[in-house]
């Protein structure tokens, strides 16, 4: 082992790795960090408050991410038509444990959701 690699850390950072921490951790950025988890956890709330009202979705484990996991009978069918009228979600199957009636939803803005439900029940 050389010289160099005996000083170097276990976990070395880079110098625009540890200059972005520093940025992330001031005041300004973590007030943002916060205002934008806020802003999120009111657009999942709007999301789930809209998916919950369909008939045949169920949501088994309260979301707390950037994402909504839906079982939906014929969820690959529903994926597709979902597909052909401009909205992208991620299929289940595509997860180790869960099947082609589960969706991966993401959570956008209320305008978003609005529309992306409205054609969601319309291919259910």
């Amino acid at each position: 082992m050389s010289t160099v690699e005996q000083a170097q850390p276990r976990w070395s950072v880079s110098t625009l790795a540890a200059a972005a921490a520093v940025a992330c951790s001031t005041p300004q950025a973590l007030a943002e960090a916060n205002q934008a988890a806020v802003l999120l956890a009111d657009h999942r709330s709007y999301l789930l408050e809209k998916l919950l009202a369909l008939p045949g979705i169920t949501v088994p484990v309260e979301p707390v991410s950037s994402f909504v996991l839906a079982r939906v009978a014929g969820g690959l069918r529903v994926w597709e038509r979902l597909r052909e009228r401009g909205f992208a979600v991620r299929r289940g199957d595509t997860f180790p444990g869960l099947g082609k009636d589960w969706l991966r939803i993401a959570v956008r803005d209320p305008a978003t959701t609005d529309a992306f439900v409205n054609i969601l029940a319309e291919v259910l």
